[in-house]
């Protein structure tokens, strides 16, 4: 194979050892284990280490917590088990809170559904179990079943706007208990419960559906959510880079360019 010698261009990717940089904070994460992927594989394992841990954690500006639950419902939603085991003992080994990680994944179920958070919560339980952590953890619901539509259906209004109400409204008779339903069980049973703010359950929110790769409208309107709740355009970016290596370029490049209209239309 011919490479043909282009311009020199200068690159994000200058300026630092990599290799050095992804060393300092794997071991920070997993001590001296050696990844396990590079017992049969290391080639591959070598440039996914130094672009998760080298790359990526230079890129991404959003603080280990955030970078570490999203990349939990991220696997949660591929069902990537053997890599979730792993994300959940290093976010533990970077002070992300146990209840933190479970209330990530009890947030994505209206998204990925109870099977795929149940499995994941497994993998989780067991991570915990072995560190000796108490289980359950305490409970973070705040609505009761006389309250949990109408808290839900005032949190969407308030964070989406009026058009929840003519969304309902344009809504047929035989279909509105799908409006119910989302407002009870996604905003009222699942956003209004504790430990997680409002700005980390919408970059949840947005890293999983980019995951799924299939609900546009829904994509752009928690892009929207997030940079509502308080997010900046980089920390958007942060979510997307975070989810990056492991749902691939295509789907990456398409949550990029649903970003950038988000971004392009607030700037009008």
């Amino acid at each position: 194979m011919i490479f043909f010698a282009l311009p020199a261009f200068a690159s994000t990717l200058d300026g630092y050892d990599r290799a050095k940089v992804a060393d300092e904070i794997y071991k920070k994460m997993y001590g001296n284990k050696l990844m396990p992927e590079a017992l049969n594989d290391p080639e591959l394992a070598a440039v996914m280490k130094k672009y998760i841990y080298g790359d990526l954690s230079r890129q991404i500006k959003l603080t280990d917590t955030e970078r570490q639950l999203i990349t939990i419902v991220v696997l949660a939603t591929n069902q990537n088990h053997k890599l979730l085991k792993r994300a959940v003992e290093g976010s533990l080994a970077l002070n992300v809170k146990p209840i933190e990680i479970r209330e990530a994944l009890y947030h994505v179920a209206p998204y990925i559904g109870f099977p795929k958070v149940f499995e994941a919560l497994d993998v989780a339980n067991e991570v915990f179990t072995a560190k000796g952590i108490k289980l359950p953890l305490e409970n973070q619901g705040t609505t009761t079943d006389a309250d949990r539509f109408e808290k839900g259906l005032a949190f969407q209004v308030n964070a989406y706007g009026d058009r929840i109400n003519k969304m309902r409204d344009a809504t047929p008779d035989y279909q509105k208990h799908l409006q119910d339903n989302l407002s009870a069980f996604c905003f009222g049973d699942t956003y209004t419960r504790g430990t997680l703010d409002y700005k980390m359950r919408e970059m949840l929110t947005m890293a999983v559906i980019g995951t799924l790769g299939t609900g546009e409208p829904q994509y752009k309107s928690h892009v929207l959510g997030t940079l509502n709740a308080g997010a900046t355009n980089e920390e958007v970016i942060g979510v997307i880079t975070t989810m990056n290596p492991y749902i691939g370029f295509p789907r990456t490049l398409n949550a990029l360019r649903i970003a950038n209209e988000v971004f392009n239309e607030r700037a009008k």
